[in-house]
């Protein structure tokens, strides 16, 4: 902000003439200029020709007592000529011709009761001051942390709401100083100057865009993204406005429209007021109780625009509208003529402004009044502190594409996949498989048949229930979107069993569907993290020939107690009961020290106790605890066995676990494969 520079001229005792004739001077803009001599001592050495002065009629002796005049800034004049004393202690001369007097004279009480908030950012400008003593006459009005014009200009104009039509006749250029809105100052408690608050407030606009769409594949938790946005700036409820564009959105369900509403009134008869003559049970009433009828009537009832417009105008705050969906609805039925608004310039404000309706226009008036920027000559203005951002899910087969238009006018930002719920299980029949690596798997299958991401399965498609995917969930949810919206030609490759056998969406609802989903998760490759203890074949066999016969006995125990194969948690399980029975006398401690200095493959194989409380506190692994099953030892200590064997596949933790198994003859574990 540049142009103009500002000084204050204190008038005292030496200039009672000069005081005594604007007093008496014609109020308002001076069609003749009034000319004064002011003579003084330390005047600034950076005002001079044109420059504009705030003329503040002060005390006419040294005692304080009350003066004929009102105290305060009174008048509004133009510095035409300096003469200046050789030293600073020297008596310089202004000359200041005032163009413009005030009805009545503005002092800091005035300001305090009008615009306290204006007052805050100018509270350390000469004369009104809070800890202001200087006595110099004259004085630059900028300065300090809390001298700024914007607020000053927005307080004498609150105090005397006529000051900005009257001053912009005389100096045009003075608009800038009242086409701001001034921060609220509980938002910043650190002492700041309204400069830097407004600096950090343009870093914010380009840090957070003010139009802003939210793309990606579905479930990759664009919605969220908004969400935790909004909460790091800690933006209160009450200034988030937030709405769901569908086929059926139109203008008047997003910006409003006038609509039926339900009025209670008296009935009359003539003049007075009807009243029952009898008890009426039908209307709850009793005898010579008032008449009250329910009438319908026809107001403007604002939609969730209007609503966002409205309070971005009532505070300094900002204020966020949110639009889910927005390719879901026809975005230029939707919008209309508000489309204009769109365009903003580098101050955040439309660019273009476009006339009201009237009925939005009425409503804004009676809200806002007549006089408020955001219905200023009944034209519409989207406010700097107003945000629009929005959701768009690019596998979404909408009739309402988004022409570019309406594109160029927002900010893009695309929401990737980043596999992030890691701790999430999907359980099939006590089978528990990694979510991400299903989520991997059949991701880049999409993309290998589709060369397209559109359709891939974001972070958050599911949201299940405990980091836990049930059987059931993962059928109605998840395979049943990627038959119906990937699948439904035959691409993907996904809906397959091991031995490439195509499966219909029905067979996994037949009486072999828990056998068919197990055989198309080895189709697909996905992590197996544990088996069913009770499992009886082998989910992967070492050699890839998708056997599913291999069988191992352990120390001559081809079965488990319930008489059946042993499956690889159950047979690890077993493995470390066999070590305990066989070293009775050590501390769950001292096997855990045994076991996990081995360095198994398997994530803390044995674990004690205190272990497992330490390991599943503050985790968000919901599965954790079913992974470790117990073993109680014959002190009365328990120790705690992963079954978290994996796919040899992947990791080959169970062929690890055989193997050292195997060299450790001294434990008095045989591990056979029948």
């Amino acid at each position: 902000m540049a142009g103009f520079n500002f000084i204050t001229v204190r008038l005292g005792k030496d200039s009672i003439p000069d005081i005594k004739q604007i007093c008496s001077s014609y109020v308002g803009i001076l069609s003749e200029p009034l000319t004064i001599n002011v003579k003084c001592t330390q005047v600034p050495d950076n005002y001079g020709h044109n420059d504009y002065a705030f003329l503040w009629l002060g005390s006419d002796n040294n005692k304080g007592m009350p003066t004929n005049w009102k105290q305060g800034f009174k008048a509004v004049g133009r510095v035409k000529n300096v003469l200046r004393g050789k030293n600073y202690n020297d008596t310089s001369e202004t000359t200041i011709e005032i163009v413009y007097i005030f009805r009545e004279s503005i002092n800091r009480m005035d300001i305090l009761r009008c615009a306290p908030t204006a007052y805050y950012w100018c509270s350390s400008m000469p004369l009104i001051g809070l800890d202001d003593h200087a006595n110099q006459t004259i004085r630059n009005m900028t300065g300090s942390a809390f001298a700024d014009l914007r607020a000053f200009f927005s307080a004498i104009d609150s105090v005397a709401n006529y000051f900005k039509n009257d001053i912009l006749q005389i100096e045009p250029g003075f608009e800038q100083y009242f086409d701001y809105p001034l921060p609220n100052p509980q938002l910043y408690p650190n002492i700041k100057s309204l400069a830097e608050i407004n600096s950090e407030l343009k870093m914010t606009r380009s840090t957070y865009a003010l139009q802003q769409i939210f793309y990606g594949a579905p479930g990759t938790g664009k919605s969220q993204r908004i969400k935790e946005q909004l909460k790091a700036l800690n933006v209160p409820k009450e200034n988030i406005f937030r709405t769901t564009f569908h086929p059926d959105s139109d203008f008047s369900t997003f910006v409003g429209a006038y609509k039926p509403t339900m009025k209670k009134q008296y009935r009359y008869d003539g003049k007075v007021k009807a009243k029952y003559y009898e008890d009426d049970d039908l209307a709850g009433a009793k005898k010579d109780e008032v008449i009250i009828d329910k009438v319908i009537q026809y107001d403007f009832i604002p939609q969730t625009f209007i609503k966002a417009y409205v309070r971005a105008y009532q505070t300094n705050e900002n204020v966020y509208l949110i639009i889910e969906e927005i390719n879901r609805g026809n975005c230029a039925q939707i919008f209309g003529d508000l489309f204009q608004l769109l365009d903003r310039d580098e101050n955040g404000v439309s660019e273009y402004t476009i006339k009201a309706d009237a009925d939005i226009r009425a409503y804004l008036e009676d809200v806002l009044g007549c006089d408020s920027e955001g219905i200023k000559d009944g034209e519409l203005c989207l406010p700097s502190n107003l945000y629009i951002y929005a959701t768009m899910n690019t596998s979404d087969q909408s009739l309402f594409p988004i022409d570019s238009a309406f594109k160029r006018r927002w900010d893009w930002e695309y929401e990737p996949i980043k596999y992030k719920n890691a701790d999430w299980v999907i359980d099939i029949n006590g089978n528990q498989f990694s979510w991400t690596s299903f989520q991997k798997e059949v991701n880049n299958r999409i993309f290998e048949s589709t060369n397209s991401e559109d359709k891939m399965l974001g972070d958050f498609f599911v949201k299940p229930y405990d980091g836990i995917i049930t059987e059931k969930l993962l059928l109605n949810k998840v395979l049943f979107y990627l038959w119906n919206d990937v699948c439904k030609d035959g691409d993907g490759d996904i809906f397959k069993t091991e031995d490439n056998k195509d499966v219909k969406f029905s067979d996994l609802y037949g009486e072999n569907g828990t056998a068919i989903l197990l055989s198309m998760m080895k189709h697909l490759k996905v992590e197996l993290l544990s088996e069913s203890d009770d499992e009886e074949i082998d989910n992967d066999g070492d050699d890839g020939d998708n056997s599913n016969t291999k069988r191992y006995s352990i120390n001559g125990e081809e079965t488990n107690e319930k008489g059946k194969s042993w499956g690889k948690g159950a047979l690890v399980k077993r493995a470390v009961e066999i070590y305990c029975n066989n070293h009775p006398k050590d501390t769950a401690t001292q096997i855990r020290n045994v076991w996990m200095s081995a360095g198994f493959k398997i994530p803390h194989i044995v674990e004690t106790e205190e272990d497992k409380k330490m390991r599943l506190t503050g985790s968000r692994d919901k599965t954790g605890r079913e992974r470790a099953k117990e073993v109680k030892l014959s002190n009365g200590e328990s120790i705690y066995v992963s079954t978290e064997v994996g796919s040899d596949k992947i990791y080959d933790a169970f062929g690890d676990f055989l193997s050292k198994i195997q060299s450790k003859l001294e434990w008095g574990i045989n591990i056979q494969e029948l």
